[in-house]
């Protein structure tokens, strides 16, 4: 079984320092989960690992502007047996942060392949950057973040990708989380968000999860005595 979406949780922060975001809908023991997690004030250092059930761990970090311009991280873990209803994200207590977590079944508990790029330009089109998958059916998540300045936008996720959340927190942050099952393990290229209107700073992340190891064929073992039947036949 490749690795395949099981579901998607998302949530916003808005002004405010922490807050909880529901474990994706029938997450269970060996799933991998991803948190996306991007937002306009404070410092990187504000976002601190989410807590709930087993320990995240760091896939990437990246900021842009300055202490109101826009940062965001990303984490995974492997489930465990008794995750919580639910995980705590923080940020700076005036922050507007929007946060997406994937759940992915029949995936390889081997750290994913991450990418990510930033732009502080003012555009319509967010990038985000190309993977090497570990193999031929891997799970491709792509995310884009960008500060709107406090105008009201939405995202078009790229061309073959299935767009799994659309947000936006307290009237700035916007983020977009899509995904696409890969069919070979060839390099994928950069692919484009498309946001509703002009933004500044963006940002554009792509992790890989890969699937599960085919099971090894197993060879028949036969007795002494079934060897000493067939040949006397």
């Amino acid at each position: 079984m490749p690795a395949a979406l099981r579901a998607v949780a998302t949530g916003t922060l808005n002004a405010t320092g922490s807050g909880n975001i529901t474990k994706p809908a029938g997450t269970a023991a060996d799933d991998i989960l991803i948190a996306f997690h991007s937002t306009d004030e404070g410092t990187l250092a504000n976002m601190g690992t989410p807590t709930g059930g087993a320990t995240w761990q760091s896939l990437a970090t990246r900021g842009s502007g300055g202490s109101f311009d826009l940062r965001s991280k990303v984490w995974w873990k492997v489930a465990g047996g008794s995750e919580p209803a639910d995980y705590t994200f923080t940020q700076n207590s005036a922050g507007r942060g929007c946060v997406a977590i994937a759940a992915i079944v029949g995936a390889d508990i081997t750290t994913p392949v991450v990418a990510q790029t930033g732009n502080d330009a003012f555009s319509a089109t967010a990038p985000t950057p190309g993977i090497t998958p570990a193999g031929s059916s891997d799970l491709e998540l792509r995310w884009a973040a960008a500060y709107p300045d406090f105008e009201a936008g939405t995202w078009t996720p790229p061309p073959g990708y299935s767009e799994e959340s659309d947000q936006q927190a307290g009237g700035n942050t916007m983020a977009s989380l899509a995904v696409k099952a890969l069919t070979s393990n060839v390099a994928t290229g950069t692919v484009n968000f498309t946001a509703s209107l002009t933004v500044g700073y963006r940002h554009g992340i792509t992790v890989a999860v890969a699937s599960l190891p085919a099971p090894a064929g197993r060879r028949p073992v036969l007795s002494t005595a079934a060897v000493h039947r067939a040949a006397s036949w």
